[in-house]
């Protein structure tokens, strides 16, 4: 439903405010202006006087965007010659069916709950992995001592593997002694056995040499598990129905809000695209409205909701739920994603 009040030279108008509503314009009457500048103020609560904005012959009208809770008391008044027609609209009171921060998040909890469990299963099933890997590497690392105690090498690293199996391919092709009958394959193998003793016979302390480098290649995974333990957590974020994002940066410890609460915040609200401020709120008792009656954009309704006081939480509302294909020019322009810091003070 319109509002509207024409703000008169000189003249004072004060109120308690029976019915919410919101100012959207401040538009200079032309028929009545001079050359000076008029300027629009605000006494809110007794405190000290606001500049609304400032309208002259050049910039004759101001988009305001301005809600009045019932109960408060203001007075409108301008220093000029000329008058300010102020127009906007009363805000309703039956938006009953609106879901709070909390409804929506309890539709979520079940399945957030069945992915944390299957997330600690895989992590589990990964450290058992691990866990066996570097157990495999430290037994292979261990030597094993001969009956005349030396220590010798259970396995052979690959390259040492290599080397032996080109090793045995020259010493088949080296010339063998002649001999007048052909020798058996057991003879054969008998007699490259005890050429390749006699040629490459190993040191005592060449096995353990190669020690470290086989605990070496076991490290990473428990430098893995370590990081991973030491791995910041991100603070809470939800994406809501309709595109809501909502990112708690400090949670409170006092009273939750809940729907029909009269809160007030701190705030600031910035153009997404761009990081343009538009608008803030962060000295005195701050913007007070009632949670949850359609008094505020509905992404405010959604987001402000759950909030604890002295918590402060990030809104990122889409078009949809901000002002929507007509903006509120020439601040917000159409179809605008909005982002508000926000900072829950006191709620009755």
């Amino acid at each position: 439903m319109f509002w509207g009040l024409i703000i008169e030279p000189g003249k004072k108008y004060s109120q308690t405010v029976d019915s919410s509503f919101h100012i959207s314009k401040a538009t200079l009457d032309l028929s009545s202006a001079t050359d000076e500048d008029i300027t629009l103020l605000l006494d809110y609560e007794g405190q000290q006087e606001y500049i609304l904005c400032h309208l002259n012959k050049s910039n004759k009208q101001e988009c305001l965007d301005l809600n009045f809770q019932a109960g408060d008391s203001i007075s409108l008044f301008s220093h000029g010659q000329a008058s300010v027609h102020l127009s906007g609209y009363l805000l309703g009171d039956d938006d009953d069916d609106e879901m709070t921060l909390g409804d929506m998040m309890e539709e979520e909890e079940e399945d957030e709950d069945e992915e944390e469990d299957e997330d600690v299963d895989e992590e589990m099933d990964i450290k058992d992995l691990r866990a066996s890997l570097v157990a495999k590497a430290v037994k292979r690392a261990q030597p094993e001592k001969s009956k005349d105690g030396k220590a010798q090498k259970k396995a052979k690293v690959e390259i040492e593997q290599e080397d032996d199996d080109e090793e045995e391919a020259e010493e088949e092709e080296e010339p063998k002694q002649p001999s007048p009958k052909q020798l058996s394959k057991a003879q054969k193998k008998k007699e490259k056995k005890a050429l390749k003793q006699q040629q490459s016979p190993k040191p005592a302390g060449a096995a353990p040499a190669q020690q470290p480098q086989v605990k070496k290649e076991g490290a990473p995974p428990a430098a893995d598990k370590k990081t991973k333990a030491e791995a910041p957590k991100s603070p809470a974020k939800q994406t809501l129905p309709g595109g809501l994002v909502v990112e708690d940066l400090k949670v409170g410890s006092g009273p939750e809000s809940k729907k029909g609460d009269m809160v007030a915040v701190y705030y600031c609200g910035k153009l997404a695209k761009n990081g343009k401020q538009f608008d803030q709120t962060n000295k005195g008792p701050g913007f007070k409205f009632k949670l949850g009656q359609g008094r505020v954009i509905k992404g405010w309704d959604l987001g402000v909701a759950g909030m604890k006081v002295g918590g402060k939480r990030k809104l990122t509302i889409p078009a949809s739920l901000a002002y929507g294909a007509g903006g509120a020019p020439p601040q917000i322009p159409p179809n605008s994603t909005l982002v508000f810091d926000v900072e829950l003070k006191a709620l009755n």
